[in-house]
């Protein structure tokens, strides 16, 4: 038999007590579905979702227990030994789990496959290359450009909002938005960062981190010195060298 692991799949039967991770109460299973394993967790009653496996009488007694340090009642053990078959395991996915007796290995479905093997024969992004250690060359002469936060944007939103108080939070935000694209303001402004010529090279040499207007900083050695440049800068002028 299949161990189950996570980033495998599990068949969850019909009928099976499924947890929501979130707010919520437990419920059936109302079909039997195979879903992707996202982790693998203890519900053992060291942990903090012990007490989810509990009807509502025995979970008062145990939160009675645990808060004045006293033995947990042997009968509320022996329920949860019954319920877990001994295998004090759960088995999370989207939103929900379920305990790992409940479930079965099961393998990907057709459709998790035909993604997996489309991905393999898609060629890798420049972004996707662009790791530690790689080297890139400028294919053409350009002006490289990047974006930084403007200074005058938190200023005029707040005189905005504040103008505008009266009105309800949703429609505040956006008649707040659509004054400031009326009046030309964003949060950043992209500026000249220098010139570059066909033939030069650089190397990334970090991770690259967030930027700007949700763009990636890309840390290199350019020039025998360390820059932080803009991927989206970079990305139209330049071509892998190794």
């Amino acid at each position: 038999m299949s161990e189950i692991q996570q980033g495998g799949y599990i068949r969850v039967p019909k009928g099976t007590t499924v947890y929501p991770t979130g707010d919520g109460v437990q419920s059936q299973s109302a079909r039997e579905q195979v879903v992707k394993v996202k982790r693998i967790f203890d519900v053992d009653v060291k942990s903090d979702s012990f007490y989810l496996l509990l009807p509502d009488d025995m979970r008062l007694r145990y939160f009675e227990a645990s808060g004045g340090n006293r033995t947990i009642d042997p009968d509320i053990l022996e329920f949860t030994d019954r319920l877990t078959r001994g295998d004090y395991r759960a088995v999370e996915w989207t939103g929900k789990w379920a305990l790992i007796g409940d479930v079965q290995h099961a393998e990907a479905p057709a459709s998790a496959k035909n993604r997996k093997e489309t991905a393999k024969d898609k060629p890798l992004t420049k972004l996707q290359q662009m790791v530690r250690g790689s080297v890139w060359r400028f294919t053409q002469d350009a002006e490289l450009r990047y974006k930084v936060g403007n200074p005058a944007y938190a200023g005029v939103r707040d005189d905005i909002q504040n103008s505008l108080r009266q009105l309800p939070s949703h429609a505040r935000t956006l008649a707040v938005e659509e004054k400031l694209n009326e009046l030309g303001i964003v949060d950043f402004i992209d500026q000249p960062w220098g010139r570059v010529k066909a033939g030069e090279t650089f190397t990334v040499i970090g991770k690259l981190t967030s930027g700007y207007a949700g763009g990636q900083d890309v840390p290199t050695m350019f020039r025998g010195e360390r820059f932080t440049l803009p991927y989206s800068s970079l990305e139209p002028f330049i071509e892998l060298v190794s």
